[in-house]
């Protein structure tokens, strides 16, 4: 790839990364002035799919959120994603948003930055900057079981001096700790 075209891309992602925290920021901004009860500390675990370089790869998303307030927590992210003997794994870490306005629905986004690994079907590993911009939506069973319904995201990793950003689906179940 064109080292002019892999910047253009670099830069390109870093202002999608700042759109979407400006938006995010835009659409908690209703929620400032409610107060709810919301969860001290989430953790979330389930399954994701990765679509990258035309391979369909299945894995696993595990992430901790400790909630500031009722609109902003602070998230550590962890997946792996498999696929004919290739890999790829990510950690990343930052901002999450969320609207706790229904005491059931809980639409959430974030914007997560961190390392990315990828390991070829021959073995071969590198690593390099991960970026993950996306979103989803918590169903709460109770006051300390969740559903993530649907997790979507833009993961735009920059490994061995290319740049790809590459679709994530997940869901899982989110076990909530104590409550402010």
């Amino acid at each position: 790839m064109n080292h002019s075209i892999s910047f253009q891309f670099f830069v390109a992602g870093r202002i999608t990364v700042l759109l979407a925290f400006a938006f995010g920021l835009c659409n908690v901004i209703p929620a400032w002035s409610q107060e709810h009860e919301v969860p001290k500390v989430e953790i979330l675990g389930g399954y994701s799919y990765l679509r990258s370089s035309d391979t369909n790869f299945n894995g696993w998303k595990a992430s901790v959120v400790g909630n500031v307030n009722s609109w902003l927590g602070i998230t550590a992210d962890f997946d792996g994603h498999y696929a004919g003997g290739a890999s790829e794994h990510s950690i990343t870490f930052g901002p999450e948003f969320s609207l706790h306005k229904s005491k059931k629905w809980t639409p959430v986004g974030y914007a997560l930055f961190g390392v990315a690994f990828e390991r070829s079907a021959s073995g071969e590993t590198e690593h390099g900057f991960a970026t993950e911009l996306g979103g989803g939506l918590t169903y709460e069973i109770n006051h300390q079981w969740a559903i993530r319904v649907f997790d979507v995201t833009a993961s735009i990793t920059h490994v061995g001096g290319e740049t790809h950003t590459s679709p994530k689906v997940a869901c899982g179940i989110v076990l909530s700790f104590g409550h402010k």
